[in-house]
């Protein structure tokens, strides 16, 4: 049997030795059950997520990745360590259960060293209820720990990571609090200085990411550097005042994200403020009052000059609207995603263009810009010639033709066979054999006719016509083209499910980008003009 090894922990461990890690520990106690059993173990189905909750699914790449390759047959079973490092949300987790059952697969959770009954009603219940419980473990415990930290904030102590400008210092057991770190803390009075003098936050990154000057952890998958986002939230930060706020939101996930959820798994809520706690901390201040005042009012000044424009000066967002929009695109420079800029220059058409480049300057070199209309045609055009092609139908043809084949003849001998096998048992009683003796091998018999019968009376499976659904595959693939070229979010939902992002490359030279997805798709980039950017071209100024 070929297995598979899951383990997954909520918290990261990113301080702790390998093999001194929750997960590490899951994975070789998993090890040591499969080579008991005599299976066979492929280190590519060894998944482990560390650092994610067990409420998440959606969010959690490892068991995703899991999911996708028990579709694909790559193994027969999974192991993990308790039910509740599979999940600790009881519906998502029986679901996911389910579906590894009807893949197929068989789940063992080597701490009871029992496979997961999902088929008797005893079993389903009881894994549901396992998985009940550490739900309600995983609420109980998000309980606890907000009370915990709603503690700590009223003591002035920290209750999360680490924040841009202070060191973490342990003063006792459990407890943290912030110490200024002035090679950090300089950064941030530059940028206040800076912005209460005029200069804007794209500017202010500008300035940064060219000195070098330290900035925030960089977020997963996105280059390290100032944004104009990160060079906001410093300005918008009350502890570089002074001022400790927590309670201003609290994590939610699935169905109490409310009508704040949209396509999200988990995120952040507001709450009211009449329930946030605030304590000053003079100790931890790094802008002085009359420096933030002038921030504060330029804010104010910007906030007030919004509202009387009535958003009639609002920039323009593509995001989403274009095909190749919201990470379909990605930047072999930093690794960042491309996204569609409409009005990149006068007199320019609207272009794809690094997102890293634009909106963390001096961080990415990559000045390529990818018009929009031609590079999306040309990708449409590699989707309807390889996925929705001549030959891809009558690849699909192919395994209708060979598909499944008729067994009746076979069951029907197999009836027969056991029809004469209990003939004879009974002659074995008249020869004088006890009947007590041969009874329980005639009823087994007998229940396996009984089942044979009942196969044979269901219909048998018509012959698919061929030339019939080539013809109807031929016609939906016509409507397909056009709800491509009609319906965008239909091509994008097509090139996310079949194809991800396309990564670019550079083969020669900066006029010889392209993608690296297929030769079709290679070829059809082939003809696209790609656009040079003017000599000292930042987007976005």
């Amino acid at each position: 049997m070929i297995a598979a090894i899951y383990a997954r922990k909520s918290t990261a461990q990113d301080d702790v030795a390998e093999d001194a890690k929750s997960v590490t520990r899951q994975v070789e106690g998993a090890r040591a059950f499969i080579a008991a059993k005599g299976w066979t173990l492929d280190e590519s189905h060894v998944y482990t997520d560390d650092g994610v909750s067990g409420a998440l699914f959606a969010n959690r790449a490892e068991f995703q990745r899991m999911m996708r390759d028990a579709a694909a047959g790559a193994f027969e079973a999974v192991v993990f360590y308790d039910l509740d490092r599979f999940g600790r949300n009881a519906r998502q987790t029986m679901q996911a259960l389910n579906t590894l059952a009807d893949l197929g697969v068989t789940i063992w959770d080597y701490s009871t060293g029992h496979a997961v009954d999902l088929d008797s009603f005893e079993g389903e219940m009881m894994t549901f209820m396992r998985a009940r419980f550490a739900q309600q473990y995983r609420d109980q415990v998000r309980k606890h720990t907000r009370d915990a930290m709603r503690q700590k904030a009223e003591q002035g102590y920290v209750t999360g990571g680490k924040v841009f400008g202070y060191d973490n210092v342990g003063v006792a057991k459990g407890q943290t609090t912030r110490v200024i770190s002035e090679a950090e803390a300089a950064v941030v009075r530059d940028i206040y200085a800076r912005f209460a003098n005029g200069q804007g936050l794209r500017s202010i990154a500008l300035v940064l990411n060219s000195s070098r000057a330290p900035s925030p952890r960089a977020q997963q998958g996105r280059p390290h550097g100032w944004s104009a986002s990160s060079v906001r939230e410093v300005l918008m930060r009350p502890l570089y005042r002074g001022e400790l706020v927590w309670g201003r939101t609290v994590s939610a996930y699935g169905r109490e994200l409310g009508k704040h959820r949209g396509k999200r798994e988990a995120g952040q809520i507001p709450r009211p403020e009449d329930t946030w706690i605030r304590r000053d901390l003079p100790e931890q201040r790094i802008i002085n009052t009359d420096l933030a005042a002038r921030v504060d009012a330029r804010r104010e000044e910007w906030r007030r000059r919004t509202v009387a424009s009535n958003g009639r000066h609002k920039p323009q967002h593509a995001h989403g609207r274009f095909l190749l929009s919201g990470g379909l695109l990605l930047c072999p420079t930093c690794g960042g995603h491309f996204e569609a800029v409409s009005a990149p220059w006068k007199g320019a058409t609207p272009v794809y263009v690094c997102a890293t480049r634009r909106r963390k300057p001096g961080v990415c070199t990559n000045t390529l810009a990818l018009p929009i209309a031609e590079t999306d045609d040309a990708v449409l055009d590699m989707v309807e010639g390889e996925a929705l092609g001549t030959r891809f139908i009558e690849e699909l043809l192919a395994l209708v033709d060979t598909g499944e084949v008729d067994h009746m003849a076979q069951l029907t001998a197999e009836r027969d066979r056991l029809h004469a096998e209990v003939q004879n048992l009974v002659g074995s009683i008249a020869a004088g054999v006890p009947a007590d003796t041969v009874a329980p091998a005639i009823k087994e018999r007998q229940r396996e006719i009984a089942t044979l019968d009942t196969t044979l009376r269901q219909p048998r499976p018509v012959p698919p016509k061929i030339d019939e659904l080539r013809l109807a595959l031929e016609q939906r693939a016509a409507e397909w083209r056009v709800t491509l070229r009609a319906e965008r979010a239909v091509a994008r939902l097509l090139l996310r499910r079949l194809i991800g992002p396309l990564t670019l490359w550079d083969a020669a030279s900066a006029d010889a980008w392209t993608t690296s997805l297929t030769p079709a798709l290679l070829e059809g980039l082939a003809p696209v003009q790609l656009l040079a950017s003017p000599p000292g071209f930042e987007p976005g100024f």
